[in-house]
């Protein structure tokens, strides 16, 4: 199916169809507009995205979990921010132990960027693979940040505090997934397998009307 990509010129935003995505470009440039412009479906939009990260502003995925993580929601952790890094979108987190780590470890492996909002005011509280950390000394509070600086949020497993983040999440009116181990409220959507959640991210992401 093919598609059309443009630019408005006012907003920089990228239109899928006449519709606006959550994509921006830095600066109008005819070349990177005949680019997009060329784009004939979503994967080479992507594509271009990818292999020109400085010329675009997308904002981050939310993934939210539990500090300390059960092996197989570590392991699901990893592998959704391996596939989140390799779109080449940026992943924001708690930047601490367990889902965040994993997340954080999965895309440090497809060398992607990850940013770890830590509770406390000490940088070195975060784990080893968040590649940007800001401290923000604001203990669980830190949360609503989280829910307030992604297009959507992620939640693999959890307990109170990422019922916490979920609940920021909805507030503010951002798409909110949940695994099946996660808290579940009205208004979250339950999706257990990775290609399902990538694909509603990337429905979210380009605002897919289809």
């Amino acid at each position: 199916m093919c598609f059309k990509f443009t630019v408005n010129p006012t907003s920089h935003e990228i239109l899928r169809n006449q519709h606006s995505t959550q994509i921006r470009v830095v600066e109008i440039d005819n070349t990177l507009i005949q680019k997009i412009n060329s784009c004939q479906n979503d994967q080479d939009i992507l594509n271009l995205i990818k292999s020109h990260p400085s010329s675009f502003q997308i904002p981050p995925i939310g993934v939210i979990g539990p500090k300390e993580a059960t092996p197989d929601e570590y392991q699901f952790a990893e592998k959704l921010g391996e596939s989140l890094a390799q779109l080449g979108i940026t992943v924001i987190c708690g930047g601490r132990n367990g889902v965040m780590e994993a997340v954080c470890k999965g895309v440090y492996m497809q060398d992607g960027t990850s940013i770890g909002l830590i509770p406390s005011d000490h940088w070195k509280d975060a784990n080893k693979y968040v590649k940007q950390i800001i401290t923000t000394n604001m203990g669980p509070t830190r949360n609503s940040l989280i829910a307030l600086s992604a297009f959507s949020l992620i939640a693999v497993g959890g307990g109170l505090g990422t019922l916490s983040e979920i609940a920021y999440g909805l507030h503010y009116d951002k798409p909110v997934i949940v695994t099946d181990t996660a808290p579940y409220v009205d208004g979250v959507i339950v999706l257990n397998h990775i290609s399902e959640i990538i694909s509603h991210i990337l429905a979210i992401l380009l605002n897919i009307q289809e």
